[in-house]
């Protein structure tokens, strides 16, 4: 299967979800299913990151900026300042 159809299958099964949660009328989601969707968003973004470092041979701008990012996230408890962060360091690293 090649990366296109991948992507595709993936925007497709995100869509689909997106238009059931616009369809099935507002109720009451049980305190287990909560708790757990708070971890989504840091699951989500360490897969990410995970997978793109194991996909970079070289790798000698990411692991730092993968460490940098991972201890603002640690001290400032914010995802776009962990983002921000690593991306930073990334770009900086790279330049030199």
């Amino acid at each position: 299967m090649s990366v296109a159809w991948t992507v595709a299958a993936v925007a497709a099964g995100v869509f689909a979800l997106r238009l059931a949660g616009l369809l099935v009328p507002r109720r009451a989601v049980p305190p287990a299913a909560e708790q757990a969707l708070r971890f989504l968003p840091i699951a989500l973004l360490t897969a990410l990151v995970v997978a793109n470092l194991r996909a970079q041979p070289d790798g000698l701008a990411a692991w730092p900026a993968a460490v940098g990012g991972g201890l603002v996230a640690w001290r400032t408890r914010r995802m776009w300042a962990c983002i921000v962060s690593g991306l930073a360091i990334y770009w900086l690293l790279r330049l030199v």
